[in-house]
């Protein structure tokens, strides 16, 4: 036990009968620390990011920058270094100025239209595999660019590792949290090992609902009580042998289970550090590699065929770091325990309020987010916004809403894999001084059957030190663009102006595609295999990372539509698993999520995203702008939105399995 700690296993024990001696290590075991002594790579702490690096240092002219991937070896807290993949940031193209490698990649902040080129180059070491697994590229994700900056298997060429380069040049148009990553071969192994990052473009009504007075918040909080955090997961191996089996069972679970770590203690769908670093290791392909991962290595977790296992890492990061673990449940009410020594924390003042800009990038984990005080009492999170700027009007979500079960507790957050959100906290003004208010991501149920056995952790620990001189205040409802009149509040899409091609119309354009209006989410194929896919059609992964193979043309799940037009969907979820769907280069308007045979929830606000979360057995109805934009280079025109773009499930070993096709737009 002794080595899997100093190993790195921090959070992660064997069960034994040797746990009760054990009890001030099971404390620290909750997480990884981001101490100030233990930091990334990034020289920041867990609360905050790197920026990226300007050509000109002009906020006022756009950014442009150079944007490199290659193997670090990063600080992840507790002196756990991980081989990682990593992004940084150049301000020339000699690569000179840079950012030092870290997880998360740096951040970028942006304005609505500003002009962003990224210089991308690729300096990963070669796999030396056939294909090659170390090509990549990158996704700006959910930003509406031009087709030809997607950063996709069907929109560019993979970049080959050891130096080769792209440029993607596009403007910025909608406000909201958005973040970047690979979406070539391997990129499901790419973004486990760390290559994501942030972008956070600014809404322009933001000054106007903050108090011109620098120490009393406004409607939203100040600027300096914002924070972004990058909320992701990963797992780092021992040395061969020392890898334990799966969680702690003395941790927290949402579920309430005790013994569920019996079930799973090495189970093929855990993927435990055991599994994916000891008995079962992989190369970037998926092929087994008949030899243990070496201490500090981070494993491939993308499995050929969906009847192997996926799950979650077993480290929870915050900006790249373990922010160190706690004692307690926080479901439970009274006194929760200390925190680990050396856990991170952030200085907040009594009665302030404290706004999160919260980026998802894990592959499979889904962050069920609850702040609680040194009590367990739950202090609300409040959305503001995310995806799309801010919203009319601030919500609490979870529950029940309509009889709609969402699977976790009101003033609790979900953020799916790819998601993000715009949050709010108002820190109590009777908090004790001193006193640690700690933010923690649980399990959640996403598969119909069971939970994921990932137990609670924290994320977030908040020193209360000061009071606030007036009191923030936010609750539901409360308005934010409402209350700078109709003509800010967020656009409606009502009125249908188009539809998708016809049967005939795609046969005369010598393509494949379905006129049909609602995409089904399937695991089981046409020809009767079980395998992810869309409407029973799986989509061919890019396995050489060139344009001339392996690239799917126009499968019979394609849709195909004209630009300008305004088109409903829908996305029917025919599974027992939730599907995080995501649509590329629109932001769409959901209007209503059904369960099959159940209840309906009817959206009751307007909001502009990229990706929602469809539930088993459910059905999500939505509108879309099919909005054209200027091309590559242009500052002018529509036929930017013109082009093939993808939509699929974010569960990213989903989409790598099949389920993924696209929408062609004319």
């Amino acid at each position: 036990m002794a080595k899997d700690v100093a190993d790195g296993f921090v959070n992660n024990v064997m069960g034994s009968s040797a746990k009760a001696c054990l009890l001030a290590a099971v404390a620290l075991m909750l997480c990884l620390s981001g101490s100030k002594s233990a930091q990334a790579t990034t020289g920041v702490g867990p609360y905050v990011v790197p920026l990226v690096k300007d050509a000109d240092n002009n906020p006022n002219n756009g950014v442009e920058t150079w944007i490199v991937a290659e193997e670090a070896t990063v600080d992840i807290g507790h002196a756990v270094k991980a081989d990682a993949m990593t992004f940084k940031s150049c301000s020339d193209a000699q690569l000179k100025d840079c950012t030092i490698p870290g997880i998360p990649g740096p951040e970028f902040r942006l304005k609505v239209n500003d002009r962003v080129i990224v210089h991308f180059v690729n300096k990963l070491r070669k796999s030396g595999l056939t294909p090659e697994a170390n090509v990549s590229g990158i996704h700006w994700h959910g930003i509406e660019l031009n087709n030809a900056s997607d950063g996709t298997e069907v929109t560019q060429p993979a970049v080959d590792p050891t130096g080769g380069t792209f440029t993607y040049d596009f403007t910025v148009t909608r406000p909201g949290i958005f973040w970047y990553h690979p979406h070539h071969h391997s990129s499901t192994n790419q973004v486990a090992k760390g290559l994501y990052g942030s972008i956070i473009i600014e809404d322009p009504y933001e000054g106007q609902l903050r108090g011109s007075n620098p120490l009393v918040d406004g409607v939203i909080p100040s600027v300096a009580h914002t924070k972004t955090l990058v909320l992701s997961d990963i797992t780092v191996c021992g040395k061969p042998g020392t890898n334990p089996a799966t969680f702690d069972g003395t941790l927290p679970h949402v579920s309430g289970i005790q013994a569920w770590q019996i079930n799973y203690q090495n189970h093929i769908l855990t993927q435990s550090p055991s599994i994916l670093c000891d008995t079962y290791p992989l190369d970037a392909n998926g092929v087994y590699l008949k030899r243990p991962y070496g201490k500090g290595d981070v494993p491939n977790i993308q499995e050929p065929s969906l009847t192997g296992r996926m799950s979650e890492g077993f480290t929870v990061l915050t900006n790249g770091v373990n922010v160190g673990g706690r004692a307690g449940n926080p479901h439970v009410l009274g006194p929760l325990g200390l925190l680990a020594p050396g856990a991170s924390t952030l200085d907040v003042q009594a009665g302030q309020g404290l706004r999160l800009q919260i980026v998802n990038p894990s592959p499979v984990r889904y962050m069920r987010l609850r702040l609680t005080d040194s009590n367990a009492g739950q202090i609300p999170l409040v959305r503001i916004g995310g995806q799309g700027g801010l919203l009319d009007n601030a919500i609490v979500e979870g529950g029940s809403p309509s009889g709609f079960d969402t699977k976790y507790e009101s003033g609790e957050i979900l953020i799916p894999p790819a998601g993000r959100a715009d949050v709010v906290a108002a820190i109590p003004n009777n908090v004790t001084q001193n006193s640690v208010l700690t933010l923690w991501t649980e399990d959640f149920q996403r598969v119909a059957a069971t939970f994921s056995w990932t137990p609670t952790v924290p994320v977030m620990h908040l020193k209360v030190n000061g009071s606030a001189a007036i009191p923030y205040d936010i609750g539901p409802n409360k308005p934010l663009r409402a209350s700078l009149g109709a003509p800010a509040m967020v656009p409606v899409l009502n009125s249908v102006t188009g539809d998708l091609f016809t049967a005939p119309e795609i046969e005369a354009a010598g393509e494949n595609g379905s006129p049909n209006k609602e995409i089904q989410l399937t695991f089981f194929t046409n020809l009767g295999a079980f395998a992810a896919s869309i409407d029973g059609v799986s989509m061919p992964r890019d396995f050489d990372g060139g344009m001339a193979s392996g690239n799917p043309f126009y499968l019979e799940s394609a849709r195909h539509a004209i630009i300008s037009n305004v088109i409903e969907l829908k996305v029917t979820n025919t599974t027992g698993a939730h599907h995080p769907f995501h649509l590329h280069g629109f932001s769409f308007q959901p209007k209503s999520l059904t369960l099959t045979g159940g209840p309906s929830y009817n959206f009751p606000y307007n909001e502009f995203l990229d990706i929602l979360d469809v539930p088993a057995s459910s059905t999500l109805t939505f509108l879309v702008s099919l909005d054209g934009r200027p091309m590559k280079g242009e500052l002018s025109g529509l036929n930017g939105g013109l082009g093939r773009w993808l939509f699929h499930c974010h569960i990213l070993p989903h989409a790598t399995f099949g389920m993924m096709s696209e929408l062609h737009v004319h």
